[in-house]
């Protein structure tokens, strides 16, 4: 008994001072299907209401990661395929449901992305219109819970920062999320190397000028989570990350004294999200 507790430790310790590369498999990674979950809850803040308003919302997402080409330079060109999507809320009706359903299954993408996880390029396989919420681009929820990894070797406790950049499409801002990592376990399990990383994020949500509704935040919107990374094969296991922030939403309306001048009708808004992407396949 002695001596199989000494050889666990062993192993253990041995583990925690190995290094690996992390990387993801730009080159010849099979389709890969993702769940991918967002769950969101916001609180109206008017200090004249007894009883703020509120509204839970649930988006359920099953998608399909294939590579279409891989480049000299070590990228490659991915396409994210919407299989099927389901929404659910508190405050809405079945009809906008499926609207939302019908609105979100459009959205379809593609993107290069280098082997450290960066994305760029980004193009829609076809136009979606804007919707009134942020929260439903699969883009951006994308981006939030990807990891962006390291150039050189970790071993347990090693930390980084990287800074996140999705390019805005025509009216749309660009959106950097600040990305902090740290190892918090290597370990393998049927023959594969795995990291357990630990996650903190940060961004300002800005939108664009021509849009309807704007939701903008004062300041970051914080998250913290953790990613599980395929070590061996270069893939994306699972991520999940929660998010907490106050936005003010403001509605763009006509003045009633001049057709061309612009009134604004804004609500300050407490916003909790989760947001969980995993592999089945």
């Amino acid at each position: 008994m002695r001596k199989r507790l000494l050889f666990i430790t062993l192993c253990i310790f041995a583990c925690r001072e190995q290094e690996v590369d992390l990387a993801f498999n730009t080159q010849n990674v099979p389709d890969q299907t993702f769940v991918l979950e967002s769950k969101i809850q916001i609180f109206a803040e008017d200090p004249d209401e007894k009883n703020p308003e509120s509204m839970d919302s649930r988006l359920f997402l099953q998608l399909t990661s294939s590579l279409l080409s891989a480049y000299d330079d070590g990228s490659g060109r991915f396409l994210i395929k919407v299989d099927s999507a389901k929404y659910q809320s508190d405050k809405r009706s079945v009809e906008e449901f499926r609207h939302i359903e019908r609105y979100v299954g459009s959205q379809d993408f593609q993107f290069k992305m280098a082997s450290d996880g960066q994305m760029s390029a980004l193009s829609m396989e076809e136009y979606a219109p804007v919707f009134e919420s942020n929260d439903l681009d699969i883009r951006k929820l994308f981006l939030k819970v990807q990891p962006v990894l390291p150039s050189s070797p970790v071993k347990v406790g090693t930390s980084w920062e990287r800074q996140h950049l999705i390019a805005g499409e025509k009216n749309s801002p660009d959106l950097f999320v600040y990305k902090w990592f740290q190892v918090e376990d290597l370990f393998v399990r049927g023959g594969i190397t795995y990291a357990r990383l630990k996650m903190n994020i940060k961004y300002r949500q800005e939108s664009s000028g021509s849009a309807i509704y704007q939701m903008e935040s004062a300041g970051f919107v914080l998250g913290s989570g953790s990613v599980v990374f395929n070590v061996s094969e270069g893939v994306l296991v699972e991520g999940v990350i929660k998010i907490d922030g106050r936005i003010r939403m403001r509605e763009k309306i006509e003045a009633e004294t001049d057709s061309s001048a612009i009134a604004e009708s804004g609500l300050e808004m407490h916003v909790i999200q989760e947001i969980s992407l995993r592999s089945i396949s």
